[in-house]
């Protein structure tokens, strides 16, 4: 209620408000779900358990973060909301949607501002109150039980697919810059930094059975010294398998990554079989005049 559905509504008013085109909200929720998807920790960790733990969780290091889980109540909050508004539609015949969910849960009189406390009882109340559903045990199951996927059926549900092809998605390049890091998590499954340490090893990617793990620094690449578009350049080859140099503190070893497959980036494809509800979702709403 209030990481995941604050994240959603701050993926879905970009678009409403022309901030963003609808182009960059499906990227956004592309990498997301990705992120997701490749959350090993999922075979073990329930969602609300990364909330529990965020104390812990935020000043972890990346090292082994895929199979620890992140705060991932963020973007999986996203796609759960997404979710529900997508279900709302559905039930609803296009007539209600999640906006009408905050309307009544959120809104209320003018005036002076109120504390105002709520129970899961009571958001499983106002979701029914909007559109008749089993909301209590659509929520327990996505976040109270271990998922070893990511929740994809508002994407699915709202006439798009996700994909991944071996165009860069918008959002991951802009962090790979800001962050001077390679995302290749769902290629050979590593995410590298720019002076060569494995930031995070996805566990059996091809780069973990070849031996690499978290902490490791790759010093080369296919026999040239280790940059990131040096790595990039390799990936994309698809030739394989990658010959890796890295080393472990004062020790050095050789490692062949068994992989042919190019580069691969998240995206989202329409599903043609289905309607396009993300659309509808992103669509700016009507102007309301304010009351003289």
């Amino acid at each position: 209620m209030y990481e995941g559905l604050t994240q959603y509504l701050g993926n879905i008013l970009p678009p409403r408000s022309g901030l963003w085109t609808p182009d960059e909200f499906r990227e956004a929720e592309a990498a997301a779900a990705a992120s997701l998807e490749y959350q090993t920790g999922r075979s073990w960790r329930p969602l609300v358990d990364t909330a529990t733990a965020a104390q812990v969780l935020y000043g972890a290091p990346n090292e082994w973060a895929s199979w620890r889980r992140r705060v991932d109540f963020y973007d999986e909050g996203n796609l759960i909301w997404l979710e529900a508004d997508v279900l709302i539609r559905e039930q609803t015949g296009g007539r209600r949607s999640l906006d009408d969910f905050l309307r009544s849960f959120h809104g209320g009189p003018t005036g002076q501002p109120a504390l105002k406390t709520y129970s899961f009882d009571d958001v499983v109340t106002a979701l029914n109150e909007v559109a008749a559903y089993d909301w209590r045990g659509f929520l327990q199951a996505r976040v109270q039980s271990v998922a070893p996927h990511a929740p994809l059926g508002g994407i699915e549900k709202g006439g798009w697919r996700l994909v991944y092809t071996d165009a860069p998605n918008l959002f991951m390049k802009d962090g790979d810059t800001a962050n001077k890091t390679a995302t290749e998590a769902y290629s050979i499954g590593v995410v590298a930094k720019e002076d060569g340490m494995l930031a995070d090893v996805i566990p059996d990617s091809p780069a973990a059975k070849a031996g690499l793990g978290p902490g490791m620094k790759v010093v080369a690449v296919g026999g040239r010294r280790f940059t990131l578009d040096v790595l990039r350049d390799a990936v994309k080859a698809g030739t394989g398998p990658l010959e890796v140099i890295a080393a472990t503190a004062d020790f050095f070893g050789t490692y062949r990554i068994d992989y042919h497959g190019g580069e691969r980036y998240p995206h989202l494809e329409r599903d043609a079989s289905r309607p396009d509800l993300l659309s509808e979702i992103v669509k700016p709403l009507p102007t309301v005049k304010p009351k003289s």
